[in-house]
């Protein structure tokens, strides 16, 4: 594992920011609501902190003795060294928390990137092999003046299921149901993401101009689309709308074109 760009790293280590968010901010563009389509805004993470500096005093004891020893650890090396010695010291402190696997490699990319520790890479004619020694900062994370919190994520469902439903008062009836159409459609056919089915653009503009036939649809969400999903979709506009009318290609339009954006698909529809 090569950490050497830390803005990258911090965007994959955050549990908290948007991911969306994070890219137009990146390329200097206005920042623009995510509307769930990241995992961190659609999961709906809990956070909580720990304190980690009794960890960090195990994991740099444990590299400075290697080091004595001429000995160097890889990353995964160095999680089982210390799961190994937390055993054995776990009751010299009690208020420190057990650390699951990941959290300890969370950890220890922390620790990199705060410059407690380093990466140092040796190259042979067939790999490179990256080992994590000792770093700037050491010194005072071992000697405890240095505190190290850990954000840690609880993924609650209870947390999930009022996001989802705050989503959702949001919403029209005919928006909540053509949400429910597209994860409907999402789960019917695997690999495929409800927004890919229907942008959250799009359900805004369905719900605006309730198309009720083909040809409608197809100028609001282009013909790739409604070639997959438009029965489902117009179903769905009748229903709500009360609409008998023949969703045929012909058929004449009873509302006025004025004022009507016409949005072909920006996802790729293959």
């Amino acid at each position: 594992t090569v950490i050497s760009d830390c803005k990258l790293v911090k965007f994959l280590q955050s549990k908290k920011n948007c991911r969306r968010g994070a890219f137009f901010q990146h390329f200097g563009e206005a920042v623009q609501e995510c509307n769930g389509m990241c995992d961190n805004c659609v999961s709906s993470i809990e956070l909580k902190d720990i304190d980690a500096t009794y960890h960090t005093k195990i994991i740099v004891s444990l590299l400075q003795e290697m080091q004595q020893n001429d000995q160097r650890a890889t990353l995964l090396q160095l999680v089982d060294k210390f799961k190994t010695k937390w055993k054995h010291s776990a009751g010299c402190s009690n208020e420190a928390v057990d650390l699951k696997k990941e959290e300890i490699e969370q950890l220890i990319v922390q620790l990199i990137l705060d410059r407690v520790l380093k990466e140092e890479f040796q190259h042979t004619a067939y790999t490179t092999n990256a080992y994590v020694v000792l770093g700037p900062l050491w010194k005072p994370a071992l000697q405890g003046n240095r505190p190290v919190k850990l954000t840690s994520a609880i993924h609650s469902q209870d947390s999930g299921d009022r996001f989802k439903s705050a989503k959702r008062n949001q919403m029209s009836n005919l928006e909540a149901k053509l949400d429910d159409l597209r994860r409907t459609i999402s789960s019917r056919n695997g690999g495929v993401f409800p927004h890919a089915v229907l942008s959250t653009e799009q359900i805004s503009l369905l719900n605006c101009h309730t198309p009720t036939t083909i040809a409608e649809l197809e100028k609001l969400i282009g013909k790739v689309k409604t070639d997959k999903y438009g029965s489902d979709i117009i179903e769905v506009m009748r229903s709500e709308t009360g609409s008998g009318k023949d969703s045929g290609d012909g058929a004449k339009r009873q509302k006025k074109d004025k004022g009507v954006v016409f949005v072909e698909s920006s996802e790729e529809e293959g």
